[in-house]
């Protein structure tokens, strides 16, 4: 009797052993696993830090290079056929403004007098379109860009700081931006289609002050066979323009 007992006790104290070892065994398998996700949460967080900074930095620079654009822009409105060597400046000025915000290296740049700037544009517009995408998150594409003969810095200039004005005021409404840049007899159209947008047209009047000085008009409308899109279309020069 006193055997079978013993047998008992030992088969028993075996259990719990076994059991134990499992029990710590399993407790060691969640520490490890509690402290990988501890170190995944730590690395998730310093890259959401990073990446907010990043952001903030960026949003404070496309800040302070809008304010200098106000003035670039009404210094285009004063310039004439003689300053053409400045119009270039101001343009090259502006490249190298993009290729600091976008931490991309300029690799040339086509500044001398008579040069086509008709690449360059189609790149300056590109690049404000992703800077734009990283600020807002709005998708935005430079869908067609056909002005014919060779573009000039005065007119590049002025083309790009329409692109910037305008795809701003309707980034953030939208749900994707799609740019077109083109022309209306001899004058340069700009066209920005706003789709998902579900708000009235947006009110434009410091906008549409600047352009005064440009010669320049603004329309807003609904897509007529779109229920959420808008339409915004910029127009240089002179309606009456011969």
């Amino acid at each position: 009797m006193l055997a079978v007992v013993a047998v008992a006790l030992v088969v028993a104290e075996v259990g719990w052993l076994r059991a134990s070892a499992a029990r710590k065994a399993r407790e060691t398998e969640l520490t490890a696993e509690l402290e990988e996700e501890r170190a995944a949460r730590s690395e998730a967080a310093k890259a959401n830090e990073h990446l907010e900074t990043r952001m903030r930095s960026l949003r404070n620079e496309l800040t302070e290079a809008h304010q200098t654009n106000a003035e670039l822009t009404a210094r285009i409105g004063r310039a004439n056929p003689s300053e053409g060597s400045r119009a270039l400046g101001l343009w090259a000025l502006e490249r190298h403004r993009q290729a600091r915000l976008a931490s991309t290296p300029l690799l040339g740049l086509a500044v001398g007098p008579g040069a086509d700037l008709t690449v360059g544009l189609t790149e300056a517009i590109r690049v404000e379109l992703e800077l734009l995408r990283e600020e807002v998150g709005t998708h935005a594409e430079l869908a067609t860009l056909e002005l014919g003969d060779s573009v000039d810095a005065h007119e590049a200039l002025t083309i790009l700081r329409i692109v910037q004005e305008l795809t701003s005021t309707l980034a953030k409404r939208a749900d994707e931006l799609q740019v077109h840049v083109g022309r209306e007899d001899r004058d340069a159209t700009v066209r920005v289609v706003a789709v998902g947008w579900a708000d009235p047209p947006p009110n434009a009047s410091a906008f549409e002050s600047g352009l005064a000085a440009l010669d320049g008009t603004l329309d807003l409308r609904p897509d007529p066979d779109t229920d959420d899109t808008l339409i915004a279309v910029v127009r240089l020069g002179s309606p009456d323009r011969d």
